[in-house]
């Protein structure tokens, strides 16, 4: 939407011909019509066939509340004289607008209510969605289709297909409220599709003016960014010039924030969401720092043109440095610049102690960097030249001395990159460069230099994070829904007043929604001259961030707050958008830097404690004032318990011994090797009739030794509470995890202080470092402190590793007589902490929700845009010690989202596929696909999923027997034919990646491992053969993601909440009764939470032996399985129910953001939901034989006694014939 038309008649001669972008910018582009184009509608097949519980709720909210006053009923318009935004550029305009450069700026106020809806005459409108999403855009729909119908109910309205593409090629369908009631307040465009074309050729615009004549339309409605509003305004002007009676207006969108013309138009809609999405990620992955103060998570943002939203990031969560690419480009900043600027603050942090932060930049950060758009010019001229080869060599000759430098000092694979990497003209590729990946190696190079000179020691990791689909089409925040529905109805009302070239203007927005102005600006009077292609183009100039001037104050406020944050770790976690108006203050939140334009006061920053440094962690306890308004807010929310629990006090629960446990039979006398006892009673708790004597002086030690997960700070809450219930009771939390334990590193864990992180993600508070208690000395590491501390109780937090080695020191403390109590509790993301006894672990819920908002938001965006494939690989239990890892997020997720793929690991396994049959399944959903038109969708991959290939299993296998890190070169005679086969076939980036450095017990990182990439590549290459053979004749143009850090510190949701609070609570009690080697437990999660019951089982009772092992010459010690997903169970069988049907059609849903109240809040994971309660049978079980032990006393009828005795007899034949493996993951024990 750039090009102004040439005067009518003048028609191009051939079609228009458009360059190869690359995927991420590449349109959709339709073939331009050379035929008439139609002037019927299309049937409408768009509907959305499922939605998540909080779309519904969402789908019922009354957008009437978002109606400013002023657009009720009748109102005036106020016509008033535009100021151009530029005084020199006023005449150029004024000639290329000719017949609209006079349009007033209108400002609405309130009219008459008096006047009768049916004595105004009804308006036929059009809509058009134009560009990349943005949240809000179907409320901007909503806003223009109930705004018609108020100013007469038989208004009609018009939704143009796909883009501007849908206008000249009169590709549209009639808008009803049954359509529109399907979409509003929901996120996307999928209801009527989005696209990038461009109304440029004389046959285009005449079309377009033929499609709306034939169609009767009154108004035409763009919905788009500043290039979409630009050649709406010249559509509008070769309307009114040609005499045809349909007006034009525009909506301003654009999540960029770059469209933005104080005091008129003070905001883009979209942005709000797109920028609290990311910015809720950036929050977890801080978290995720502080947990294991390890890692520097280095976080690129959407924003190529300018840096509002690393800004507005930057403002919400407060990281240790945030990059903007004006001041790069004000203060002409080169990259080793920025290279020393960032190493300077590693370097400072590392001296105080911290090799850990956050970092946040804007994608288009490298094309600010003079130094590197002029190499770009001088590469693409170069490499254009005859003589020049794409090598280093040939290239650094042709290059002038300072472009050579420039290209020396970047990295070697972005050398590579730019070399090999280019489009079809031959030209660099610059927004495929990663450009976080780019600054933290050459970051890693300058320090490694320091390193040398002596002066760093630290340690620099980097993980490394791009957050952008995910943001374009979630659920709109309030105020996004709100601004949404009124920039539609604003329209409606423009055009309902005969009014065209204006954009739509919504303002006062510090007020309520009620109270918001209303008008229209002219959009030539936005537009300045600018020089684009060798031409001067009308353009409505794009707002970047404000240095200096009457918009600089978000910059001046972050400048503030800017060297502060370099040291200290003030990170803001926003947390997910809420959308309960009622009771949460925050989901009304606006964007903080329009709050800060408009004259609003930036919030100060509180005061962070100097770090204590506790062996090789540091101690930073955070008040209750220092959190987020959300975090403060979710603090006040009590935590729901057990009937048994209820009151929260040793004294009123009894602990009851069910019955004796049993191991797996064919283990029993294997496991007497390692333990003492292995029937010890399973426990169960009950409220107490009377009151049960207390124990005083209880210390109860608490440790992190798994990995991070949303709920455990709620856990220590629950220990807490309940120990305050013995007097002189103590909680002592081990900060640094297993180290902290090993090196006595403890702090009292106080209700003030639990307080303030309740309703918190992550492991901040204590933190966490290795998961392994497994050596004699470490054993008697740990009975050493417990007995120096005196501790009656220790509770050990983590997955099936953690639960494993608690066993262990159980029967170590139980053979030295220490009288500490081991007490375990089942934690971890990946879901795979369970079995009979154990029904889920903590933080599975909250990281399944939060993952699949994520998948959500980018299958709805897929919907929308309708030209990429999203593969999106789930951090799953691919790094927990199993050999063949699980993959029930993934399946959660899916159950969640309907994506159209979800490729599971104990699938896989089980079917025994090869690489090459898993590609063909893909390929063929693809293909399927596209007979019927749909070139997109949605594929989850599970993380773990290449070890389940057998020639890759094997291939890790023979890998992992060799030292790492290394090269092709010296592992590729090592290898086996087959693998060396097989490793020879894989791409560069695998090769690479399969040879980086081991996880701590030699086992490879299977997150490292782009397995969604590799799949795309060879789904890609597979279907280029079928092109080529003439059986597919689609289009595949993949984008591919890793979801796992994002996720796994995320703020609980209320299930969590709830259930690791009672988990805490049952084990301070299980401690304190002095209940060694038991876990934690709660059951019957699938009931209210009053039903829930808790008590503990015996470690023992957990362990086993797999039956390959249990028999070979190398026996290891029994431990606690990981299990896999059962595909017999409830939740994989609900999956094949529909997965068929997913891969057709669009069938997702989106969760949308945790809620953490109103009646989505309550939602539980479907995995826990169809959970089998193991307990709850056995309890059947004991009746039904206590009733036949009842029945067949002596002097009962013999045939009674002979019917049970050929019953029991057969039942006990066939459980014999059913002893066998469970479905486990063999465990690493190196």
């Amino acid at each position: 939407w750039l090009k102004l038309p040439k005067p009518l008649g003048a028609r191009a001669s051939q079609r228009a011909t458009f360059p190869r972008l690359p995927p991420a910018d590449r349109p959709n582009r339709g073939e331009a019509s050379e035929m008439a184009p139609k002037t019927e509608p299309t049937p409408y097949t768009r509907a959305r066939r499922a939605y998540s519980a909080l779309q519904k709720e969402r789908l019922s909210a009354e957008c009437g509340a978002y109606l400013p006053a002023v657009l009720e009923g009748c109102p005036q318009a106020i016509k008033k004289q535009a100021i151009p935004a530029s005084e020199k550029d006023a005449e150029t305009i004024k000639g290329l607008f000719p017949s609209t450069y006079d349009t007033p700026l209108v400002e609405f106020t309130a009219g008459s209510n008096g006047e009768a809806a049916a004595s105004r005459q009804p308006i036929k409108v059009g809509v058009v969605l134009s560009g990349g999403q943005a949240p809000g855009g179907h409320n901007v729909i909503a806003g223009i289709f109930d705004g018609i119908k108020q100013w007469n109910p038989d208004s009609e309205m018009i939704g143009f297909l796909d883009g501007p593409h849908g206008i000249f090629s009169g590709n549209f369908v009639e808008i009803t409220s049954e359509i529109m009631d399907g979409f509003r307040n929901t996120g996307g465009f999928d209801m009527l599709g989005s696209g990038r074309h461009k109304i440029e050729t004389d046959e285009q615009f005449e079309n377009s003016m033929a499609v709306c004549n034939a169609i009767g339309l009154d108004g035409l409605v763009v919905i788009g960014g500043d290039d979409s509003n630009t050649n709406g305004a010249v559509l509008a002007e070769y309307f009114k010039k040609h005499g045809c009676k349909t007006k034009v207006v525009g909506a301003p969108k654009t999540i960029d924030g770059d469209l933005k013309c104080p005091p008129h138009i003070p905001i883009s809609f979209g942005f709000d969401t797109a920028c609290k999405t990311y910015a809720t990620l950036v929050g977890n992955v801080a978290v995720d720092a502080l947990s294991a103060q390890k890692y520097y998570h280095i976080v690129r943002l959407m924003g190529r043109s300018a840096s509002n939203i690393a800004l507005e990031v930057a403002l919400l969560t407060r990281p240790n440095a945030c990059l903007l690419g004006e001041e790069v480009a004000r203060d002409k900043k080169s990259l080793r610049d920025l290279t020393v600027d960032l190493a300077d603050m590693i370097q400072e942090r590392s001296k105080a102690g911290k090799d850990y932060g956050v970092i946040v930049l804007p994608e288009g950060l490298i094309e600010f960097i003079p130094e590197f758009e002029r190499l770009m010019s001088e590469l693409n001229d170069k490499l254009a030249a005859p003589g020049v080869e794409a090598t280093e060599e040939s290239v650094l000759k042709a290059l002038s001395p300072e472009n050579a430098e420039c290209f020396k000092y970047l990295p070697e694979f972005i050398r590579a990159q730019l070399l090999l990497d280019r489009d079809p003209h031959g030209n660099v590729q610059v927004t495929k460069i990663e450009t976080e990946k780019l600054l933290a190696a050459t970051v890693s190079a300058e320090l490694e230099q320091r390193r040398a000179a002596g002066s760093y020691k630290g340690s620099f990791k980097a993980q490394f994070h791009a957050y952008g689909y995910e943001g374009r089409a979630g659920m709109p925040t309030i105020f996004d829904a709100s601004y949404c529905y009124a920039l539609g109805a604003t329209a409606a009302t423009l055009l309902a007043h005969g009014l065209t070239g204006l954009i739509a203007s919504v303002k006062n927005l510090l007020a309520p929604a009620k109270e918001w102005q209303c008008g229209g600006v002219p959009v030539t009077s936005l537009c300045v001259i600018e020089r684009r292609k060798g031409k001067d183009k009308p353009v409505i100039k794009k707002a970047l961030v404000e240095l200096e001037g009457g918009m600089s104050q978000p910059y001046a406020a972050y400048m503030k707050l800017r060297s502060k944050l370099r040291m200290v770790d003030a990170y803001n976690v926003t947390g997910p958008i809420q959308y309960d108006m009622k009771d949460c203050k925050a989901s009304t939140d606006i964007p903080i830097t329009l709050q800060l334009e408009l004259g609003k006061d930036a919030a100060p920053l509180s005061d962070i404690p100097a770090p204590k440094k506790m062996g090789e962690f540091l101690y930073i306890p955070q008040s209750l004032e220092a959190r987020s308004e959300l975090q403060q807010w979710r603090t006040k929310r009590p935590h729901q318990v057990p009937t048994s629990l209820q009151e929260k006090s040793i004294a009123a629960v009894q602990v009851s011994e069910v019955n004796a446990t049993m191991c797996a039979e064919q283990d029993m006398s294997y496991m007497r090797k390692f333990f003492s006892s292995i029937e010890a009673p399973l426990l169960e708790f009950k409220a107490s009739e009377g009151r049960t004597p207390v124990p005083a002086n209880q210390r109860i030690g608490v440790a992190f030794c798994g990995r991070q997960a949303p709920g455990c700070h709620d856990l220590l809450c629950g220990m807490v509470d309940v120990l305050r219930s013995s007097s002189s009771s103590k909680v002592l939390g081990f900060v640094g995890g297993t180290h902290g334990l090993f090196e006595k590193q403890w702090i009292e864990l106080t209700p003030e202080l639990c307080k303030a992180y309740a309703g918190t993600g992550g492991l901040e508070l204590l933190g966490r470092t290795v998961d392994r208690i497994k050596s004699t000395e470490e054993l008697e590491k740990v009975r050493k402190v417990c007995e120096e501390l005196e501790l009656t109780g220790l509770v050990l937090i983590g997955g099936a590793r953690t639960n494993t080695d608690a066993a262990y020191v159980a029967e170590h403390f139980k053979k030295s007589g220490a009288k500490t109590a081991i007490i375990g509790v089942p934690c971890g993301i990946e879901g795979n902490m369970v079995n009979e006894f154990v029904e889920a672990s903590v933080g599975f819920d909250s990281a399944a929700k939060a993952v699949a908002q994520l998948v959500g938001n980018t299958a709805i965006d897929g919907s929308s845009a309708r030209k990429y494939y999203y593969f999106l690989r789930i951090m799953d239990g691919a790094n927990t010690g199993g050999r063949t890892s699980s993959s029930h997020l993934a399946l959660e997720v899916a159950l969640q989202t309907k994506p159209n793929m979800l490729l599971l690991t104990e699938e896989v396994d089980e079917k025994r596929m090869s690489l090459r049959e898993l590609v063909k399944e893909v390929a063929d959903m693809v293909a399927g696909r596209a007979t019927d038109g749909n070139n997109f969708g949605t594929i989850l991959v599970a993380e773990g999923l290449l070890a389940a290939i057998p020639e890759f299993r094997s291939l890790i296998n023979e890998l992992e027997a060799l030292p790492m890190p290394s090269t092709p070169e010296k592992v590729l005679p090592e290898l086996t034919q087959w693998s060396r086969a097989l490793f020879h076939t894989l791409p560069d980036f695998i090769q690479h990646q399969l040879l980086l450095e081991r996880q701590s017990n030699a086992a490879l990182q299977m997150s490292q491992l782009e397995t969604e990439r590799l799949l795309a590549w060879l789904v890609e290459d597979e279907l280029k053969q079928r092109k080529k053979q003439g059986t597919f004749k689609g289009s595949f143009s993949p984008v591919c993601q890793f979801i796992g850090y994002q996720a796994r510190c995320s703020v609980p949701s209320d299930f969590d909440s709830d259930y690791a609070y009672t988990l805490g609570a049952t084990s301070s009690m299980l401690a304190a009764s002095g209940k060694s080697g038991y876990m934690a437990i709660v059951s019957d999660l699938s009931q209210p939470v009053q039903k829930w019951r808790a008590g503990g089982v015996p470690f023992t009772a957990m362990l086993s032996v797999p039956a390959s092992t249990a028999s070979g010459s190398f026996q290891p010690r029994p431990v606690i399985f990981p299990h896999r997903i059962d595909l017999d169970g409830a939740a994989f069988k609900l999956w094949c129910s529909q997965r068929e049907q997913c891969a057709k059609l669009e069938m997702y849903e989106n969760p949308g953001p945790i809620q953490m109240s109103g009646p989505s809040a309550a939602h539980v994971s479907y995995t826990i939901m169809a959970k089998f309660s193991y307990l709850r049978e056995l309890e059947e079980l004991r009746k039904h034989l206590s009733a036949v032990h009842t029945r067949c006393r002596p002097g009962c009828d013999p045939r009674t006694v002979r019917v049970a005795r050929q019953s029991l007899a057969t039942l006990n034949q066939i459980l014999d014939e059913l002893m066998g493996p469970s479905e486990a993951i063999e465990q690493r024990e190196k």
